[in-house]
């Protein structure tokens, strides 16, 4: 896919205690991210951790994601990663209008930042392999990760859209 503007790399609740609750395939998940932060910096596009100041004992990002000090951190208080914080405006401010989105906790912060991304009027990309979630008590992680690449492909708010595709296919 063709980037239609200025895109940046938006990685969610990747988040050290958040790993205690066995995620579905963090390993490839955690790959998948590392593989498109190296392609955003390559091609000068921002990369942005949001994490939740909610979890814990310990609310840090991943040591195994390449995060550096140039990256954007955005703490958060509430599923949505644009809910009372700075995302929206700093976005805004570099020009951005295209999100390639990734994290953890898919049908909590993931499905709510994407569907509040969209609603704002953004392109989002959600990176159908790099996402992830741990079991619920009626679905597991897998399920929970399809059922939301289903229902969030070709999702229409407004100006802004969500598509769902593989790492493979994202252009920066």
């Amino acid at each position: 896919m063709n980037p239609s503007g200025n895109t940046a790399l938006v990685i969610i609740d990747m988040q050290v205690s958040l790993m205690d609750e066995h995620p579905w395939q963090p390993q490839p998940v955690i790959a998948t991210i590392n593989r498109l932060i190296h392609q955003a910096r390559d091609a000068g596009a921002p990369v942005c951790f949001v994490w939740d100041e909610r979890v814990e004992p310990d609310a840090g990002i991943l040591p195994e994601l390449n995060q550096q000090p140039s990256d954007w951190m955005q703490d958060k208080h509430f599923r949505d990663a644009f809910m009372e914080t700075a995302l929206h405006a700093r976005l805004q401010q570099a020009g951005i209008h295209r999100l390639v989105m990734t994290g953890m906790q898919t049908d909590y912060c993931v499905d709510t930042s994407c569907r509040a991304a969209a609603a704002l009027g953004y392109e989002v990309i959600l990176v159908s392999d790099g996402h992830t979630t741990p079991d619920s008590e009626q679905l597991t992680g897998e399920q929970i990760v399809r059922h939301h690449n289903r229902i969030l492909n070709f999702h229409r708010a407004g100006q802004g859209s969500i598509a769902v595709l593989p790492a493979a296919e994202i252009v920066f």
